[in-house]
Formats: structure tokens, sequence, C-alpha cells
């Protein structure tokens, strides 16, 4: 079965969020220009993006491999895979990872550590006197130039390829070459199918790095999650895989543990946004509202928000907080099989992006409260248009306690 590329647009989402924005003539503008850009994109196959991909490396000098800053799994994993899946053409290829080690997570700073002997992973300064005229660049799980370490030097290629499954906006590099599809359930996945479909014997640290990263995304098979993505877990098994290995990258440190836990029991606040007497949209936001400056991972942020969408009441979970001075995280996560909330839209709308069932965002900002304001004026449009939307969403008073182990309800509302 070919899988191909499309973009969707939503148009109940774009009415609804020229009607709450007031701006209908200057969203309307922005959607058409987004609109026509997209139109001009053509529809692309896996395979024939993936032969495109080979012909361009057999062309090139040399290829640079670059994923998001504060990389994670999935994103390492791909770029691992789109490593192997370089030098099986002949090719020279390299890793540009140019983070702090301190910002990475502990599973992912693992995972480079033990893949540096095997890959050429280096730094921004290393790339500069590697790159020349005929070097090729390819993206994987990012698409935004603001998004990685290279963007300001995106010019010196001769040739950017982008793969990723996340949604595209204003700061999506300019190319034709790229695949995007956002019903992947990760880069890992689009890779490990563009190494199937051409065929390449995979080794078992490869195979190893791209499971890793579809197990970040899809929560160990938990969300975002097809029969498709279990058919290529199943053949990166079949390829020596450990699994094992996987797992043991995904074990918490305790002192991420005890920050997680920490936010977690102290931090959260619960908003209704509809009346429904059945099942009233309820929202969480959760950061830290005793030392609000306090700086944590992004990984940190995006357990929090896992672990609070798992409580009982909850249809939308985001988790705001500092990530370095002057840079907020938002982690936001909807629940799986169950439409009321699309965090896509909100997040898209406080200039992030994602899918619809997990996204975020980055902002510059010093003013935690300011931007916890922001989220909560841009939550309606994510909400489905079955519902009717309280013109002021109501903060359900919690209390420490026991609902689904960390709060538990007091009777009244504010």
């Amino acid at each position: 079965m070919k899988k191909s590329f499309t973009i969707t647009v939503d148009t109940k989402e774009i009415g609804k969020a020229i009607m709450l924005t007031g701006f209908a003539s200057l969203v309307g503008l922005a959607i058409q220009k987004r609109l026509n850009k997209r139109a001009s994109q053509k529809t692309i196959t896996l395979k024939e993006f993936g032969h495109s991909l080979e012909e361009e490396i057999r062309n090139s000098s040399n290829v640079f491999i670059v994923g998001h800053n504060i990389p994670d799994l999935d994103s390492i994993g791909s770029s691992i895979g789109l490593y192997h899946l370089v030098t099986s053409c002949g090719k020279k290829a390299y890793i540009v990872v140019d983070d702090d080690d301190l910002r990475i997570e502990a599973g992912t700073k693992r995972l480079i550590d033990d893949y540096k002997n095997k890959c050429r992973i280096i730094k921004k300064k290393d790339f500069e006197k590697l790159v020349n005229k005929d070097s090729l660049l390819v993206m994987t799980d990012v698409n935004k130039d603001n998004m990685i370490s290279l963007g300001d030097r995106i010019n010196d290629f001769r040739n950017i390829f982008i793969i990723d499954h996340h949604s595209t906006n204003e700061h999506t590099v300019q190319t034709k070459n790229l695949y995007i599809n956002e019903k992947e359930s990760s880069a890992s996945e689009i890779v490990s199918k563009i190494l199937f479909n051409k065929k390449i014997k995979l080794d078992k640290e490869t195979a190893t790095a791209l499971l890793a990263g579809i197990s970040l995304d899809t929560k160990r098979f938990e969300r975002n999650t097809s029969s498709t993505t279990h058919d290529v877990a199943e053949k990166l098994l079949d390829q020596y895989a450990d699994n094992g290995y996987v797992s043991n990258l995904f074990l918490e440190s305790l002192e991420s543990m005890r920050r997680v836990a920490n936010l977690v029991a102290n931090g959260i606040v619960l908003y209704k946004f509809t009346d429904s007497k059945l099942s009233p949209v309820q929202v969480a936001i959760t950061m830290n509202r005793e030392k609000p400056n306090e700086i944590l991972s992004t990984a940190d942020y995006a357990k929090v928000a896992d672990q609070v969408l798992s409580a009982a009441g909850v249809d939308a979970s985001f988790a705001v907080g500092f990530t370095e001075s002057g840079l907020i995280s938002i982690s936001a996560r909807t629940r799986e099989g169950i439409e009321k909330v699309n965090v896509l839209t909100i997040m898209d709308a406080i200039g992030g992006g994602g899918n619809s069932k997990s996204a975020g965002a980055k902002i510059n900002s010093d003013d935690i409260f300011d931007i916890e304001q922001q989220l909560l004026s841009k939550i309606p449009l994510g909400i489905r248009d079955e519902e009717t939307i309280l013109s002021k969403p109501k903060t359900l008073k919690l209390k420490r306690g026991k609902l689904p182990g960390i709060y538990k309800q007091s009777k009244g509302e504010s």
C-alpha cells in the first residue's frame, strides 16, 4: 500500500480561529497565503521521496543530518537511521548535535554517547570546517529553521531534504524536497520505511536506534500507533534491534522522578471550558507556582504533561515552565481516541507545532503567568465545534489528595 504525503486543512478550525481572534481580514489573508503555498506542493509517495533522497545523496560530496534542538530519542534515532542510508551509498555523513549535554535528557544522552564510535556526531563548529558547496542537508523530526542549530547556515547547502511528522508554519524551511506526514508515529518510523523500501540491510545498532525513536514518540506503543507502526517495529526486531537496551533508555533517574513528582503534586490547576453535565471539557495546566522561575528540561515537562493526562476528568494537559532563562516551554497532550481537544490547533496559535495529540511550543518570555493567560485564551480554538464553550473557564478548586493519585477535587467551583 502506498503511503503519500498530503496536507489537509480543517476549515471548521479556521473559521473558529477567525471568529475568536476578531481579525478576520488579516487572518484570512494569512490563511490564503498558506493555502496557496500548500497547494503548490506536489503530493509524493514515500517511495518516490526515498528514491530522490538516495539520488541526491549520491550526487553530494557529503551529507549533514540535523534534528531539532535539545534532541530526543526520535530525533537521534532517525538521524542514526539516515546516517546508515548515507554510508550505504558510499558517502560521508555527519550528525550535528550542538546542545549542551546538561540540556539533553538522560536516555537520549546515553544513546548519543554509546553511538559516538559508530557515527560521526559533531558540533556546529566542526560542521563549519567540513561543509562545502556540494554538501547536502537532511533535516529529521523537524521542519523549521528556528528549531535547528544550522538554521542560519541553510543557504550553505546545494539542497535540503526534510523528513518530519509535525505541522508546518511560516518557519518551515523552503524546499521542494520534503516528506511531512502528521499521521506517522515518528520520524524514526518514516526513516525505517525508507530503508525497508530500499532493501538496505540494517545492523543491530541502527535497528535499535530506530526502535528507540518509535518507542519514545508512541509512549512505548500506547499512543500514535497504527498497525503499520507495529509492522515496522517487528521488522526492526527481526533485524536484531535490542529491545532490552531500548527499555533501559527509558529508566528515569531518581532526581528526574523527584522533579516531575514535585511539579505534578504542587502545580496543577484544572479548568472547565464547557458546561456539559455529562462530559464537560476540562483542561489541566501544570507549572511550578511556588518557584515559577525554576528551570527544568523539555523532557521533564513532557513527562509531567503525560502524567497529568492520566488523571480522570482531564481531557487535555499542558505543562509550562522555563527551560532556560527567558525561554518558556509548553508540552501539550490530549487523550488518544478522544477528539474533544486538538492541542495542535492551540499550539499553532501560540507559535508552536506538533500534531493533534501531542504538541508543544517555546516562547521567549520572562513572565510565565502571562504565558498561562495567553494559553487559556487560545484553548477554545482547539475545542471541537459540538461543544458550547463558556465565556470564561471555571477554575475547579483542587487540593492535594487523590484525583487518580494526584489531586482530590473539592466541592464547589470558583
